[in-house]
């Protein structure tokens, strides 16, 4: 609605034009009024006017000597429409220097007044449109200027134009806010609604700072990063007459019951100017990636967490990351959980090289990765790749929060081991047929191991596991039964059915036929076909 001030010194006009027609069904609200250009300018610096409706004629400050003084001390948005009568045309005529929307004429009309109306109404959302478009290339200007500071060039032109939208720019605080890399709820949402949650995000922050909406930055979206920065200056806590601590805590509980899912403030060092403003951009992300590797925080502050965080320290623990790949091998739940706690410590002191944590995480996903396609040839990388693409895990590496990690260390390495009953399944079954199939041929694991293309002593092992006795003594029991089928079923020689099911030696065939079947083959055909 576009507010309006009438401004008459005769009650019953300003009654009259409150009455004479439905403001609000041509998109006008009558926010206030006045007797005289004294009182409008009162309200006028305590209340936003966008249209004043004033009489020409006043005691004391006139409609001429409002507009001139509104122009020069007040504002130079504000329009005007005159009231006038006849004999009062050439007052009219002086007020066009003043670019007054329109006069007219007393007796008000109310085709009249609604003709005026319309044309000012048209007049103030083209101006609108055109301000919108106007603040939104400044703003972008601003946030061009604004993100070289955050990168580290400082540049004399970049700062006199902050100048101009920031009044205030000494004892800084770069404070990063973003959604809760925890929060299910948000990792399940698709890129497409991460991104209106952005910018509803954005749109939170900006309404919150009203007239400081300057202080809100979008940071360019690579890899994902939905975080919006907040330049924070000690004076808006001053002037709110708030601690600093209060003033983000009331920000944050404000900002939080507007959204949708919950966020976290990273809070960077204070530096003493914007030019400075990279040190505590740097510092808002240690914040970040140090919660990350612990459970994550709602307001969290540089100043808290900037002790325990070790500079000299470049390079991650390689044997933790080892051994972390070794257990999720064995499926060992407790060791897995330990050794992350651990891992996760090495982490929070190595915040400040982020790169060289993404490339220890790099190296265990490469590992684990090569660890299941070892175990499985045909092993989809795509899973792990849908889990990582959940967000669950942050920017920096695939861990979000330790307790996500953990989960995600668990399931792959539940993953781990279906794959490998999965593999033991499959080569298992292709070996016992190759024994159905080629019982009578020289059989080995050796043999068998390159065919299918596995380790022979893995094999053996699976073997074993899954049969519960030897490859070898599994053959030699399956060849028996064939020589036992052949003793009943044929009158074939002894050394002849050795030879037929695959042993090379009659003596050791008969060893092995009395050490599985108690008797020797003769015996044993004897016994079976004396049975009336």
């Amino acid at each position: 609605m576009i507010k309006v001030m009438i401004v008459d010194d005769e009650p019953y006009i300003r009654q009259g034009l409150k009455l004479l027609i439905n403001w609000e069904k041509y998109g006008f609200n009558i926010c206030a009024e006045a007797a005289n250009g004294q009182e409008a300018i009162k309200i006028m610096e305590e209340t936003e006017i966008d249209l004043v409706i004033t009489d020409i004629k006043m005691p004391g400050i006139d409609g001429l000597q409002l507009i001139e003084q509104t122009r020069k001390k007040l504002s130079k948005k504000v329009r005007f429409i005159i009231l006038s009568g006849f004999y009062e045309f050439e007052y009219a005529k002086k007020a066009i220097k003043y670019d007054v929307v329109d006069y007219v004429l007393k007796p008000v009309q109310k085709e009249e007044l609604i003709k005026a109306l319309d044309e000012y109404k048209e007049f103030y959302y083209h101006q609108m449109e055109n301000e919108k478009k106007q603040e939104i290339s400044d703003k972008i200007i601003f946030d061009r200027h604004l993100s070289g500071l955050i990168s580290g060039v400082v540049d004399s032109n970049s700062i006199d134009y902050i100048k101009q939208h920031i009044r205030d720019i000494a004892d800084v605080r770069y404070i990063r806010i973003e959604y809760d890399k925890a929060c299910e709820d948000y990792n399940h949402l698709s890129d497409e609604e991460k991104a209106k949650e952005h910018v509803n995000l954005y749109e939170a922050v900006k309404a919150y700072l009203g007239d400081n909406w300057y202080h809100v930055y979008m940071p360019s979206k690579d890899n994902n990063d939905y975080s919006i920065g907040f330049i924070y200056v000690k004076s808006m806590a001053d002037k709110m007459q708030l601690e600093e601590k209060e003033y983000i805590e009331e920000f944050y509980i404000a900002l939080s019951a507007s959204l949708s899912y919950k966020i976290n403030f990273y809070i960077g060092k204070m530096v003493n100017n914007i030019k400075s403003i990279d040190e505590s951009y740097k510092t808002a992300d240690m914040v970040k990636y140090y919660y990350l590797y612990s459970e994550v925080a709602g307001v969290a502050y540089y100043d808290e967490i900037k002790n325990q965080i070790n500079t000299d320290k470049y390079t991650v623990d390689k044997n933790l990351i080892d051994e972390l790949i070794k257990v999720i091998e064995k499926n060992d739940r407790e060791q897995i959980e330990e050794i992350i706690e651990d891992l996760y410590q090495n982490f929070k002191e190595m915040v400040a090289e982020p790169k060289m944590i993404k490339l220890s995480m790099d190296y265990l996903l490469f590992k684990l990765i090569n660890l299941a396609k070892e175990m499985y040839s045909d092993f989809n990388q795509d899973e792990i790749h849908k889990m990582l693409k959940q967000e669950r895990y942050g920017q920096v590496s695939i861990p979000g929060s330790i307790r996500q990690f953990k989960k995600f260390a668990l399931e792959f390495s539940d993953h781990l081991n279906t794959l490998r009953k999965y593999a033991f399944s499959g080569v298992l079954f292709d070996v016992e047929r190759e024994i159905v199939e080629n019982y009578k041929e020289n059989l080995s694991l050796k043999y068998l191991s390159e065919k299918y293309y596995i380790n022979s002593a893995y094999l053996g092992q699976i073997f074993k596991k899954q049969f519960g006795i030897s490859f070898k003594d599994y053959l030699n029991n399956y060849r028996i039964d064939r020589a036992c089928e052949m003793l009943l079923r044929s009158d074939y020689k002894i050394y002849e059915i050795a030879e037929a099911v695959g042993f090379n030696n009659t003596d050791y065939f008969i060893s092995k036929f009395v050490q599985i079947k108690g008797t020797t083959p003769l015996q044993y055909r004897k016994k079976f076909l004396s049975k009336p």
